[in-house]
């Protein structure tokens, strides 16, 4: 990789970006560099009357904010078990931080980012239906109509 494309360090404090956009930190990890990361967490309600399903879940996921990109690339995501009410206001080591790419710090972009969280979760999150259905029937279920309910979308830091 040359030169001009590493990423340099912000230094030993986190990179502020916008009051407006909640950051965070990840608990765990003891010693490395603080990287950004988008994180969103989720209730999502599945239900349909006629197979007698009722069921919610809660997820949280984490997705590498590419420092040359200002899209996010949800599909990417990888699951944390980290729900939002465990997510730390002060790092839990002290350590160097990447650079928070400027697109994470623009409040518009953020908001983008948070919508297609809510697309994405709408779109892939599934049920498996019980029992044999029937030809030409789903074999899964997503969300129900407004069951997606957005909880936190964040920039967190990881240690990496």
């Amino acid at each position: 990789m040359p030169d001009e494309q590493k990423p340099t360090l912000a230094g030993p404090s986190r990179p502020l970006g916008s009051v407006e956009i909640p950051q965070f930190y990840l608990p765990g990890g003891s010693k490395g560099v603080y990287a950004p990361r988008l994180y969103g967490a989720a209730t999502i309600q599945f239900g349909t009357r006629r197979q007698k399903i009722a069921e919610t879940r809660r997820v949280a996921f984490l997705v590498p904010i590419d420092p040359q990109l200002r899209a996010v690339d949800w599909d990417t995501a990888t699951p944390t078990e980290v729900m939002p009410d465990q997510l730390l206001k002060e790092p839990p080591v002290r350590a160097d931080s990447l650079p928070l790419p400027a697109a994470a710090m623009k409040v518009q972009t953020f908001t983008r980012w948070a919508k297609g969280f809510d697309r994405w979760l709408a779109r892939t999150q599934r049920v498996e239906l019980p029992g044999k259905s029937e030809p030409g029937e789903p074999a899964s279920l997503g969300p129900k109509r407004g069951g997606v309910s957005v909880e936190l979308v964040a920039i967190v830091w990881e240690l990496a």
